[in-house]
Order: C-alpha cells, then sequence, then structure tokens
C-alpha cells in the first residue's frame, strides 16, 4: 500500500515540475498588433504582463494575465485599450474555456480587446511533444459569442534559435474554414501562427500571430508579434501586494460586465464607478489601474449616453428649436420657423 501511494504522490510531483509556471513568476512580453479590412489599418503597441498566482498540486496554474494596447494615430492621442484576464492553464498549456460574461467582465469591448480576448494561443509546450514531425490538435474556442468551437493544429517543424535561446518552431493552423452560426457570411477563413518555444523550458519566447475572419464587407485580418522580455519571480512583499491588488479588482467585477453594457441603471453605474474610484485611491501605484480606467471610460459613456436619451425624450413633442442653415446651391438661408405649417424632412448623413 505504502508503495503505491508513493507512486501516486511521485506521479503529482513529476507532473508540477513539467510546468514551466511557478508561482509567483512574472512573465513580459512586448509587441505590436495590427487590425486591416481591405485599405484601412490600424496598429498598436502592445504590453502584457502575466503572473502566475497559484499552481496547483497536478500542474494547473491560474494566471492574471494583463493586457495593454496602445493605438497608433498619427497627430491623434488615443487612450489605450487594457483587459485583465484570469486564465486557467491546463498541464498542457492550453487555456481553459470561460463563460462570455466574464470574458466581457474581463476583456472590456474594444477593437484590439475583442480581436484578441486571447494572446497566447498556448502558453507553454510539454517538453515530451517538442520533436521535429510532432504533431497534435486540440479543440479551442474561436468566438466567445456566438459559441465557436473548432479544431485547431499544432506541428513541430524544427528547431531555431531566437537570439542566443535555442528553440524549437511551433506552427498553429486550421485546417478548413469554420462558418459562425447565425451570422450569414461570417466565417474564420485562416490561422496561420508561429510559435518559439524554449528547447528547455516549453515556454512560447516570441509569438506571430494571423487571422482572417470573412465577413460580408470584406476580411479583417487581425496580426500580432509578442517577444519575450523577462522571466523573474517576484518578491514575497510585491507578490503579496499583487494578489492583494487582484483581489480587490475581482470585487470591482461583480459590478461591472455585460448586465452593465445591456441593461444599465444610474444605481449600477454610480455603484461601478465608485468602485473603481476606491480601487484608485487604495492602490495608487498598481499596473491594474489601465484595466480600470479602460472600463472607467466604458462607464462615463454609457452614463452619457443614458443622459442624452432622457433629455431626448422630455423633447419628444415639444417645438423644435429653431436654427439657419444655407441651401444646397448656397444662395440664401433658410430658417426652420419660416417653414411653420409645413412638413420638414432633415437628413442627415456622413462621409469619410
Amino acid at each position: 500500500m505504502r508503495w503505491v501511494l508513493a507512486l501516486v504522490v511521485g506521479f503529482s510531483f513529476l507532473a508540477a515540475a513539467q510546468t514551466p509556471l511557478k508561482r509567483g513568476m512574472e512573465l513580459r512580453y512586448s509587441g505590436e498588433a495590427k487590425l486591416q479590412q481591405g485599405q484601412q489599418s490600424i496598429t498598436a503597441s502592445v504590453q502584457v504582463i502575466d503572473l502566475v498566482t497559484e499552481v496547483a498540486e497536478k500542474g494547473q496554474a491560474t494566471v492574471a494575465s494583463l493586457r495593454v494596447f496602445q493605438p497608433q494615430i498619427p497627430d491623434r492621442p488615443i487612450p489605450p485599450e487594457a483587459a485583465l484576464r484570469f486564465l486557467d492553464i491546463s498541464v498542457g498549456g492550453e487555456e481553459a474555456i470561460v463563460p462570455f460574461e466574464q470574458v466581457v467582465a474581463e476583456s472590456p469591448p474594444f477593437p484590439f480587446l475583442a480581436n484578441f480576448a486571447r494572446v497566447l494561443p498556448i502558453y507553454f509546450v510539454p517538453l515530451d511533444r517538442l520533436q521535429a514531425g510532432k504533431e497534435w490538435a486540440t479543440k479551442e474556442r474561436l468566438l466567445p459569442r456566438p459559441e465557436v468551437d473548432a479544431e485547431v493544429r499544432y506541428q513541430v517543424q524544427g528547431q531555431e534559435k531566437v537570439g542566443d535561446t535555442a528553440c524549437w518552431l511551433v506552427t498553429r493552423s486550421l485546417p478548413k474554414p469554420v462558418p459562425v452560426p447565425k451570422m450569414e457570411g461570417v466565417q474564420f477563413a485562416k490561422i496561420a501562427d508561429s510559435l518559439w518555444v524554449n528547447a528547455q523550458t516549453g515556454l512560447v519566447v516570441r509569438l506571430k500571430r494571423e487571422g482572417t475572419l470573412q465577413l460580408p464587407q470584406g476580411a479583417l485580418t487581425a496580426t500580432i508579434q509578442l517577444d519575450l522580455q523577462s522571466v523573474k519571480p517576484l518578491d514575497e512583499a510585491t507578490f503579496a501586494q499583487r494578489l492583494k491588488e487582484l483581489q480587490a479588482i475581482k470585487a470591482v467585477q461583480q459590478k461591472l460586465g455585460i448586465n452593465l453594457l445591456q441593461s444599465p441603471t444610474k444605481e449600477g453605474l454610480d455603484a461601478a464607478e465608485n468602485a473603481i474610484a476606491e480601487f484608485q485611491r487604495q492602490f495608487k501605484d498598481s499596473p491594474y489601474l489601465a484595466y480600470l480606467q479602460t472600463w472607467l471610460r466604458i462607464v462615463q459613456s454609457v452614463r452619457q449616453g443614458m443622459e442624452r436619451a432622457e433629455k431626448q425624450g422630455a423633447a419628444i413633442g415639444q417645438p423644435a428649436p429653431d436654427f439657419e442653415l444655407p441651401t444646397v446651391d448656397g444662395k440664401r438661408k433658410v430658417k426652420l420657423s419660416d417653414l411653420k405649417g409645413k412638413v420638414v424632412v432633415l437628413n442627415f448623413f456622413a462621409h469619410w
């Protein structure tokens, strides 16, 4: 009986030892992302800070992943888009699927965050898979809503160096296009990713991703390239402080998310804004402030929309405010009050 128990305990420690993720480990990535549709495109610099908050006895890990996208538009300052995902990573390095509501709370609905809800498709590759020609397939969620799950294939191509680091090059691809249910003419047309994996640890040290979503109005291509900048254990005091901040973030997240967007109330917006303000007061130097500031912009925008709707509702049935505009030929001006008693059609349009 003792040798059976020893075997089980030994296997558990072996499984934990196989994951390169360690409690208190911080991984920092940086790079660039791009969204392109037709001739229009926008790029963003990317910073990712991953903190391993827990590693189970069998090797599963929990990671708090802060992603900050800074859109780049010449002569136009744009606030960053930041997400804070709480990820469960399997012993195979894959990210666990979570409910849509959790994704929205963790990753606010902005263009880059929506297209890169998953940044690293896999956090590490088990060392026993790192052999030339090795192939395997996983079922992954490509879209949280409507839910789109598909088989994705990995293949080890060979060995390459990234700087002085010996790596294995692993490709990730979609065997065939995957239609998006309930969205006619929309499908995932392509996934073409390359991952350079540390030959000693299995960690991803460089990533190049390219995905194409075919839409009725044309293809949307999302690309991202990241390089691992540093891997280090946090000192005990810093790690304890980060855990305290993350616990407070989870409490704030209870007041954010899909319900706040779909069914906003003044009380709900007040509660969200007050919770964010309280976090800012308690944790002035937290790296996670960027995430809450992103949500604060959404809360303020939703509040402004509600206030506008209230004003518009109060104006229904009231006389329209008078205004004066030039005619199309520019030869004269017309005042709304001059047309009193007549049917007036206002045509609002835009062009760019």
